[in-house]
């Protein structure tokens, strides 16, 4: 079995490029090097003029992808994150050059200019799905804050449904029930349906390391992720409270100058992935304040993984990672401080680690790599 991973990078390192690396090293470790290929993107190496000349189809990446499946008799193509480079052309290539195409949804930009169904100024959205020409996202500039970006995206999409790029495309992988059953709701092709959640590295850290009492964000830096919400209630806590937030974003400069004299709030920037291991290790708990449909919710499942539970609020996936007063705490917004007071020196604290790492061990690579190859195979028998 040949495979073809395609991915088009973001320009800033997220969980999806995370996702990306942790698939291609665990299928490297267990099938040949000759047997694995590999095709990335990144909207850092290419200009924004070549992005809206090449938006609605790629001659360039079909021309490309098509041509190694068919010089490497490349039997399934993998495509992960596809916009804004790679566009629908990547689907269509991988099908007509003869190979099974498998598409990771790691975020909901078929149905949202935003990817994450949620709007700054209301909240939750999904007026796009409810109408056959959806205007919405380009009313409310829902692609990088910009109507004309919005309009272009909107009519790339639109021109990806004029030519039926579904079809080229053999099965979905979604990454929780949640996200399960809201894109059945959206009438999305069950026969179509792989349930795989993300792989987590469960031997992220073996060093002990002692824990602090200091609670960690990490996360953009936008308002769809909570900081700011996050904030203003943390400023309401004792100030032995100690907040550690890891990650940039949009909001990082303005939240500095608000917030960053106050003594028990630290901002740490972005950090390598080892050092953000550490911090999630010693953490007492890691905060998920998102406030938008997640399709996973890595940052969760990677604490809980090594030991430190999580608290997050009702919202998406949250529900169905966090099992509340077992392995962290669901809450409400509204209820945030008293879940944070209540948080610190609970007594079951130790049986809460205990219990998130236990959870978070279906997760491990090896187990979820062996669906996702048993899958790979069902895939090439029919």
């Amino acid at each position: 079995m040949k495979l073809l991973l395609v991915h088009n990078h973001y320009s800033v390192n997220g969980g999806e490029d995370i996702v990306y690396q942790n698939e291609l090293h665990a299928l490297k470790s267990c099938l040949p090097d000759e047997d694995i290929f590999e095709y990335k993107v990144s909207v850092n190496r290419i200009s924004k003029w070549y992005i809206i000349k090449n938006i609605f189809f790629s001659n360039k990446m079909y021309r490309d992808i098509f041509r190694i499946v068919k010089q490497n008799k490349i039997d399934i193509v993998h495509v992960h994150n596809f916009f804004p480079i790679l566009t629908g052309s990547a689907f269509k290539a991988a099908s007509d050059a003869g190979a099974k195409v498998v598409h990771t949804l790691h975020n909901y930009r078929w149905w949202c200019l935003s990817g994450n169904f949620y709007r700054n100024d209301s909240g939750i959205c999904m007026l796009c799905t409810q109408k056959k020409i959806a205007l919405s996202g380009i009313q409310h500039k829902c692609y990088r804050n910009s109507y004309i970006q919005s309009m272009i995206a909107q009519f790339a999409f639109w021109n990806y449904r004029r030519i039926n790029t579904f079809k080229y495309i053999d099965r979905f992988i979604v990454l929780s029930d949640f996200q399960k059953d809201l894109l059945l709701k959206l009438e999305l092709d069950p026969h179509k349906i792989i349930f795989k959640p993300n792989m987590v590295k469960t031997s992220l850290s073996t060093k002990p390391i002692v824990k602090t009492k200091h609670y960690l964000f990490v996360g953009r830096l936008d308002q769809s992720k909570g900081i700011e919400l996050l904030l203003k209630v943390w400023v309401t806590l004792p100030t032995h409270f100690i907040l550690e937030i890891v990650g940039s974003g949009i909001l990082e400069n303005e939240l500095k100058n608000k917030y960053s004299q106050l003594p028990n709030i630290i901002f740490k920037g972005e950090l390598p992935h080892s050092e953000v291991v550490t911090s999630m290790q010693s953490a007492q708990y890691t905060i998920q304040s998102s406030l938008l449909y997640e399709t996973f919710g890595l940052t969760i499942v990677e604490s809980m993984s090594l030991g430190t539970p999580v608290i997050g609020f009702n919202i998406g996936t949250r529900p169905e990672l966090i099992k509340d007063r077992e392995t962290g705490f669901i809450t409400t917004p509204e209820n945030l401080f008293n879940t944070i007071i209540e948080s610190n020196n609970h007594p079951d604290y130790d049986s809460m680690c205990a219990n998130a790492k236990n959870y978070a061990s279906q997760f491990a690579t090896d187990k979820l790599l062996s669906v996702q190859l048993k899958a790979y195979s069902e895939l090439l028998s029919n």
